[in-house]
């Protein structure tokens, strides 16, 4: 998505209202664990005074998802809405978002699935040369995103449409050397960070060895959202009270 934001406040609960008034369809989309999970919400309260809105999930566990940016999506809306999670009630699956803004770019749905490795995995990025060792955060047939410290220490300032290779292992059956790329984005994050997004350009071996990888951690991860939608609604011990 692009980093431009642009204000939106009144307008956007404004809609959000005629949407709850008509019965009408808004989507809610977020990513967890690099999987994008979406689904219908009800609108249930728009609140102009407190610039915030509640709405109701139908499937009571993506509850365990609503961290950090959630998107919603309408026809009505002129662009896509970016907002934040406010307060959230899981055990009636009912939450409230705030600080809407529009996403000045179009809403682009993913051609392939993506995924987070379940367990720190590292990614060797080659270019004229130099080789530094990266963070992967996410993965797909067709693209990768890394997260690498310290780049211009290191005097390794990969531009988009810059040409590298890629060593990684996801596992001890998925072994990957010498794979071709090219940087899409390069984004820094504070002072030491940046975050790389890479297109992969697999052989075809390699890509149903990667699809098969892709289907069973998908499979994880939606594991994952269960059991952490149960830890989230489990009633709180004493131990809470001193923790």
């Amino acid at each position: 998505m692009s980093p431009y934001f642009l204000p939106a406040g009144e307008d956007v609960l404004s809609i959000i209202r005629t949407l709850g008034l008509q019965n009408a369809a808004l989507e809610l989309t977020k990513s967890f664990k690099g999987i994008v999970v979406q689904q219908d919400v009800d609108i249930l309260e728009v609140n102009p005074e407190d610039a915030d809105a509640a709405f109701r999930v139908t499937d009571i566990e993506m509850c365990a998802a609503l961290e950090g940016d959630i998107y919603l999506h309408s026809r009505l809306f002129p662009k896509p809405v970016m907002a934040r999670l406010k307060s959230l009630n899981i055990s009636k699956g009912m939450f409230v978002l705030s600080g809407f803004t529009y996403i000045d770019s179009e809403w682009k749905k993913r051609q392939h699935e993506r995924v987070q490795p379940k367990h720190p995995t590292y990614v060797t990025l080659h270019w004229k040369g130099q080789g530094v060792r990266a963070s992967m955060e996410n993965i797909s047939v067709d693209g990768m995103g890394v997260l690498a410290y310290k780049l211009t220490e290191r005097r390794m300032e990969i531009q988009p449409g810059a040409n590298i290779q890629l060593d990684f292992q996801l596992s001890p059956d998925h072994k990957y050397t010498a794979v071709k790329g090219t940087i899409v984005h390069s984004k820094t994050r504070g002072r030491f960070l940046t975050m790389i997004g890479v297109r992969l350009f697999l052989k075809a071996k390699e890509v149903r060895s990667l699809e098969r990888f892709i289907a069973r951690r998908k499979q994880e991860i939606l594991v994952e959202l269960n059991q952490a939608y149960w830890e989230m609604s489990r009633p709180r011990g004493v131990e809470s009270l001193y923790f």
